[in-house]
C-alpha cells in the first residue's frame, strides 16, 4: 500500500473515532452492549462476536467511543484486506482504487460508526475470501488453516456468513476439486466448527431457537406472493446502500466483459451475485431490510476497482468519492438534523442524551429500584444511559428477543409478558416514551408517582419521555 493510501486510511480512522463519541446511538447498538454486559456463548438474535468486541473495547470505558471502537477499526482492516485481495488477483492500480471505492461506499459511512454484527460478519468475509483465494489458487497450506480460523469467525458474527463460505464451496467444485484429496481443506473444515461450537452448543441447549427465528426471519417458507413494492424498494436501497454511482456501472461492466468468466473474476462474481440475488429474492416474498445484502459489496468493490483501473476512469472515481466526502460531513455533524431525507435516518436513534439537564434535576438514583422498566429492546438506551446492566423489564413483547431468553434463564435481566403477568416486584422505575405503557403499569401497582414528563424539540422531530415510579 502506498503512503498515500496509508495517511489516508489512518486519518479516516481516526476522524471515525473521534466522530463516533459524538454521534447518538442506533437502537440496536445499545442492545448489543447489554450482551456485552452479559456474555453468553450465543444470543437470541445473533451469534456472539460482537458483544466480545464491545466488551474487548469497554474493559476501562463505556463512552461511546470506546463501545464503537471496533467498528471504526475492523471498517479500516476490511478496506486493507480488499486492497490485498485486489492485488493478489489483478494489480496494485486496482487495489488502489478498490481501497477508495469501498471506504466510499455508503454503507461503510455508517458501518465505521455503528457497531453491529455486520462489522466482524465484513472483515472476516473479506479475510476469508483473500486466505482461500490464496489457499486455493497457491497451494498454501498455511493459508487453509487460516481459512478455516476465518470462516468459523465469520460464522460466529452472523449467520449469513455461511453464504460466502457456500460460494467459495460452488469455486472448489468447478475449478478446484483436486482440493478434496487434501487434508487441509479438511482441517480448515474442522477449525471453523471449532471456532462455531459455541454457537452450535447455544443453540442445542435452547432448542435450536436462534436458528429457527433467523430462518423465519429473512427467508418466506409459506406461501409466497409476490410484493412488487417492498421488491422494487429493497433494489432501490442497493443501489443507494452501495453507493449511487457504483452499482449500475459495475453490472454495465459486467454485462460488457466478454472474459467475465476468467476464472479469477468468477470467484469475486459468485459471493456478489449469489448475496445480492438471493436476498432481492427473498425481498419479493418477505421483509428484508437493506443491510442484509451488504456483504456482497465486498467482492463487487473490487470489481469495480478492477473495471474502473482498467478503463482509467479516475475522474469516476473522484466523483464518487467527492460525493461520499460531502455526505461523511451530513451524516456525521449535527447539519444532518436539520435535512428532512437524513432526519428519518434517526427515527431509530436514541435521544435520552438530549435529557440530561432534566435527568439530573431529578436527582434520580437508580439503586433504589428494583427493576427499571423499558418499553421494548429498542429502549436499550435508558440502561445504557444510566450504565444500569441488569434487572431490566421489558414491557412490550411483540418482538422476541434476548431479553425473553434471560428471563427464561434467570440471569438477572427480566422479561415480562403480556403486562397484567407481572409479579410483585417491589420499587420500580419506568422511562420510556409510551403513555399507555405509563397508564398500563399504573394499574398493576397499588402505588405510583409520575416524577416528569419531558418533551422538547431537536431538529425536525419531537422528543419525550415519561419517568413514573412505582410500588407495590
Amino acid at each position: 500500500m502506498g503512503y498515500r493510501e496509508k495517511v489516508v486510511l489512518f486519518f479516516y480512522t481516526i476522524f471515525n473515532v473521534i466522530a463516533n463519541q459524538f454521534i447518538n446511538f442506533y437502537s440496536d447498538e445499545t442492545y448489543y452492549w447489554l450482551w456485552s454486559k452479559n456474555l453468553g456463548l450465543s444470543y437470541f438474535d445473533n451469534p456472539p462476536k460482537v458483544a466480545y468486541m464491545i466488551k474487548l473495547t469497554t474493559l476501562f470505558s463505556d463512552e461511546p467511543m470506546f463501545v464503537r471502537l471496533s467498528a471504526a477499526l475492523m471498517v479500516s482492516g476490511t478496506a486493507y484486506v480488499l486492497y490485498l485481495l485486489a492485488k493478489k488477483i489483478f494489480d496494485e492500480k486496482s487495489a488502489i482504487y478498490t481501497f477508495y471505492i469501498f471506504l466510499s461506499s455508503i454503507l461503510i459511512l455508517a458501518a465505521s460508526t455503528l457497531i453491529t454484527p455486520d462489522i466482524p460478519l465484513m472483515f472476516f468475509w473479506a479475510l476469508t475470501l483473500y486466505s482461500a483465494y490464496i489457499y486455493l489458487e497457491e497451494d498454501n497450506k498455511k493459508y487453509a488453516l487460516i481459512t478455516g480460523l476465518s470462516a468459523g469467525a465469520l460464522l460466529l458474527s452472523k449467520y449469513t456468513g455461511i453464504l460466502p463460505i457456500f460460494t467459495i464451496l460452488v469455486y472448489i467444485l468447478l475449478y478446484k476439486r483436486a482440493v478434496f484429496k487434501d487434508i487441509y481443506f479438511y482441517g480448515a473444515l474442522v477449525l471453523a466448527v471449532i471456532v462455531f461450537s459455541p454457537v452450535l452448543y447455544w443453540n442445542y441447549l435452547h432448542d435450536f431457537i436462534s436458528f429457527t427465528f433467523q430462518l423465519q426471519h429473512g427467508v418466506e417458507i409459506e406461501e409466497k406472493v409476490f410484493k412488487v413494492k417492498e421488491f422494487f424498494s429493497f433494489i432501490g436501497l442497493q443501489f443507494a446502500l452501495f453507493h449511487p454511482f457504483y452499482l449500475l456501472p459495475l453490472f454495465y461492466f459486467i454485462i460488457r466483459d466478454k472474459a467475465r468468466f476468467e476464472r479469477k473474476k468468477v470467484y469475486l462474481l459468485l459471493p456478489f451475485l449469489f448475496v445480492f440475488f438471493f436476498f432481492s429474492y427473498n425481498a419479493a416474498f418477505k421483509e428484508a431490510n437493506a443491510q442484509w445484502a451488504a456483504g456482497a459489496y465486498l467482492s463487487a468493490s473490487v470489481l469495480l476497482g478492477y473495471y474502473l483501473a482498467k478503463y482509467d476512469y479516475k475522474k469516476f472515481l473522484i466523483a464518487g468519492v467527492s460525493f461520499s466526502a460531502f455526505l461523511l460531513i451530513i451524516l456525521k455533524t449535527p447539519i444532518g438534523d436539520y435535512i428532512p431525507p437524513i432526519e428519518r435516518l434517526h427515527l431509530r436513534l436514541g435521544h435520552i442524551d438530549k435529557f440530561k439537564d432534566e435527568i439530573e434535576a431529578m436527582h434520580l438514583d437508580l439503586g433504589i429500584y428494583d427493576y427499571l422498566l423499558i418499553d421494548d429492546y429498542h429502549g436499550s438506551e435508558v440502561p445504557y444511559y444510566f450504565r444500569r446492566d441488569h434487572d431490566i423489564l421489558v414491557l412490550n413483547n411483540a418482538r422476541f428477543s434476548q431479553f425473553n431468553i434471560w428471563r427464561h434463564d434467570d440471569q438477572g435481566i427480566a422479561m415480562a409478558s403480556p403486562l397484567r403477568s407481572i409479579p410483585k416486584l417491589g420499587r420500580c422505575l419506568y422511562i420510556g416514551k409510551n403513555k399507555s405503557h405509563a397508564d398500563e403499569i399504573g394499574k398493576l401497582f397499588g402505588n405510583q408517582q409520575q416524577l416528569a414528563y419531558e418533551s422538547k424539540r431537536v431538529g425536525l422531530w419531537d422528543l419525550q419521555y415519561y419517568f413514573v415510579e412505582y410500588e407495590n
